[in-house]
């Protein structure tokens, strides 16, 4: 079966294992030939996370656990050309970040006294493990580099070039050892020891690794930018500048129509392009003829940009004409725009954008997403339809397996919607044959849509149950999922504009992407929020405050439903809750019912789970062989199979099977990361 190594053997099954194997996994381990999970995906090994081949790799029918048998026969230890002082060491389930691609992983090789890490796919490079490496003595570094090509896509958000400062990108030249890595342009490249500039014509300046350390507080351009790559410089002046501006060329820009022209100065200046200030050496470009000055990073700004938060794409222009020129307002980050200057706006609206919000990356629509929908010129990019219409009044919707019927009379028996979970009350669809009501809006929600929350189209769907990736609560019915990633949106966070006004407080808000703080709903810490857009005013929320319901009902208080409430002017150390009996903050948000003088948590009234439907029966795939439904236990609670807790007056699923006593806490599912599917 193998063809070396020692190996663990049993020879009443003829089944054996390498001595490795045995730290891999804890059951024995079996020959597959299907390499499907339970969910129809496609399994991946758990030491390199590549899909799983047929006939060369095992399984655990037990755990859904599969592993490549090259993967199960690595050797415990190796002695490896990047490393040569120390050999490396096998390790499983220790995350770590490999000295080569950068990537992180669970499975590599490491040098504990050195901290010097490889992940499995760079250690067994065919090249690498040959070593038959390529090496380049540089200036900027004491050890040789090894130059890296033929590896998988490398990470590297947090990892940057030595030489321009920029993100890494393959090929590259590396020391492993030192965590030293440079492009292969920037290592290639022949600088000059020596150089006479314009900019500077006192001295010669000399290239240098990296610029020396300045005077705390220094205002010139490489302290600014906090600039650590290469540099050319004059010691005695103490004056510097990148090493790719000491070669700037004239260039043509997409945002105008001249030619501009580098131009040093050791002068301070007011970009033309972006309306923001230049630091003094920042080597700007000009145009002869138009008098602009611009930065040497708006010279390459595009003529027009797609963002999420505007339907149209946006032009830019380098100031308004004077019939025009009056206050603007970015409507991204709600400051005001200086219309001496440029910006970015819409032909067709009154919308308006700084340049440097314009072209944040976390607000750009991707092109290749963005090629995939049709232009549009309505407020949602919409492209499809969730239903058919059979004739006047009924209709195919894709949610249900029968035909709908319009009405608009009264609902008196309390249904909800299908979609939302909210009450139905008239102008709703519904079928004849099953219990299934839905709002005519939700019924006729686009199938495809963009969001501005999102940077990707978004796909309708319907679920049993899901988490929603922006006000993480439980929910049933439609959900928009991202084409790109698993993130899923509600049908109330999807409902949300990036502006909007709430009676919750009295002035508007906006959602600011890169805002930092506390939620003054919850005080709960979060990243990304709608604050006031009055500057003065320190209001912010997260969406899951946002989405609370302004009125919700309690099982002990059924007569009055609780309001929402927002302030509570008791004294701190009157203020409890009824519910779990401990202490309310009176500046964070509450419900409350005036006729009772019930106060209470909003979770422990919502207990996590406004937006889901009891008694509906689902799949727990994977968990569970019987079907499962949420439930509400009050009285004699079972025991949670996985916390041992009684599963008393919380969320849980449980099984629906009569002779099977199988329940768990819905939190318990979150904090497994549990999928959950339709039967």
């Amino acid at each position: 079966m193998y063809d070396e190594g020692f190996v663990y053997y049993c020879h009443i099954c003829e089944f054996g294992v390498p001595i490795s194997y045995t730290f891999v996994h804890e059951h024995q381990l079996e020959v597959v030939e299907e390499t499907s999970t339970d969910e129809g995906a496609k399994a991946s090994c758990s030491r390199c996370k590549e899909p799983v081949q047929d006939s060369s790799s095992y399984s655990c029918g037990k755990c859904r656990f599969f592993i490549h048998k090259q993967c199960a026969e690595l050797p415990l230890e190796v002695s490896h050309p990047f490393h040569l002082q120390h050999p490396l060491i096998l390790h499983d389930r220790t995350w770590r970040k490999c000295n080569v691609c950068l990537k992180g992983s669970q499975c590599g090789y490491q040098c504990t006294s050195c901290e010097f890490n490889l992940d499995i796919r760079c250690a067994m490079h065919p090249h690498f493990v040959a070593g038959d490496l390529q090496k380049l003595q540089h200036f900027s570094h004491d050890h040789p580099l090894i130059f890296v090509e033929d590896i998988h896509d490398i990470e590297s958000e947090n990892d940057v070039c030595s030489g321009c400062q920029e993100h890494m990108s393959t090929p590259f030249y590396c020391c492993p050892d030192c965590k030293f890595y440079l492009h292969k342009k920037c290592a290639e490249t022949e600088l000059p020891l020596e150089i006479n500039h314009p900019s500077h014509r006192r001295h010669p300046l000399f290239r240098l690794a990296k610029s020396p350390p300045h005077q705390e507080k220094c205002s010139c351009y490489l302290c600014k930018k906090s600039y650590k790559g290469f540099v050319y410089y004059c010691s005695l002046c103490e004056f510097g500048f990148k090493a790719a501006d000491a070669f700037l060329q004239t260039v043509m820009t997409k945002i105008h129509e001249h030619p501009l022209i580098p131009f040093p100065t050791t002068n301070s200046f007011i970009c033309n392009a972006c309306g923001t200030d230049g630091y003094q050496f920042s080597f700007p470009y000009i145009c002869c003829e138009c008098g602009l000055m611009l930065h040497k990073d708006c010279v390459s700004l595009p003529h027009s940009v797609k963002i999420t938060r505007h339907r149209h794409r946006l032009s830019h222009i380098f100031f308004l004409k004077e019939k025009e020129a009056k206050e603007r307002e970015c409507n991204i980050c709600h400051d005001e725009v200086n219309v001496e200057y440029g910006s970015y706006c819409c032909s067709k609206c009154n919308y308006f954008a700084h340049v440097n919000c314009a072209t944040d990356e976390d607000l750009l629509e991707e092109e290749e997403e963005e090629s995939k929908l049709p232009a549009s010129d309505d407020s949602t990019g919409d492209i499809s339809c969730a239903f058919t219409e059979i004739k006047p009044g009924e209709i195919k919707h894709f949610a249900h397996k029968h035909n709908l019927i319009f009405s608009d009379r009264e609902v008196k028996d309390g249904q909800s919607c299908e979609g939302c979970l909210r009450p139905i009350a008239t102008s709703f669809y519904y079928c004849e044959d099953c219990d299934f009501f839905i709002h005519e809006g939700c019924a006729k929600l686009l199938k495809k849509v963009r969001h501005w929350a999102s940077k990707h189209s978004m796909e309708l769907f319907f679920y049993v149950n899901f988490y929603c990736n922006y006000c993480w609560f439980l929910n049933c019915g439609f959900c928009y999922k991202c084409d790109k990633y698993d993130r899923r949106m509600c049908i109330r966070c999807h409902e949300i504009l990036d502006t909007c006004i709430v009676e919750r407080h009295e002035h508007p808000l906006f959602f600011d992407h890169k805002y930092e703080g506390s939620c003054c709903g919850c005080g709960s810490k979060f990243v990304g929020g709608f604050r006031c857009k009055d500057k003065k005013c320190k209001f912010a929320i997260d969406y899951r405050c946002l989405v609370l319901p302004n009125t919700a009902r309690y099982k002990y208080d059924d007569n009055h439903p609780l309001t929402l409430t927002f302030r509570d002017d008791h004294h701190r150390s009157q203020c409890y809750c009824d519910i779990c009996e401990e202490d309310r903050d009176p500046n964070y948000w509450f419900y409350h019912c005036a006729d009772c003088d019930v106060s209470a948590h909003p979770n422990c009234v919502l207990r996590g789970s406004p937006y889901v439907k009891l008694g509906k029966p689902f799949r727990y795939a994977g968990h569970h062989q019987h079907p499962v439904t949420f439930v509400k236990i009050d009285f004699n609670p079972p025991k949670c199979n996985r916390c041992d807790k009684p599963c008393r007056d919380e969320l849980a699923i449980q099984c629906t099977e009569s002779d099977c006593n199988y329940i768990v806490h819905c939190n318990c599912l979150y904090f497994w990361n549990v999928l959950l599917t339709d039967l």
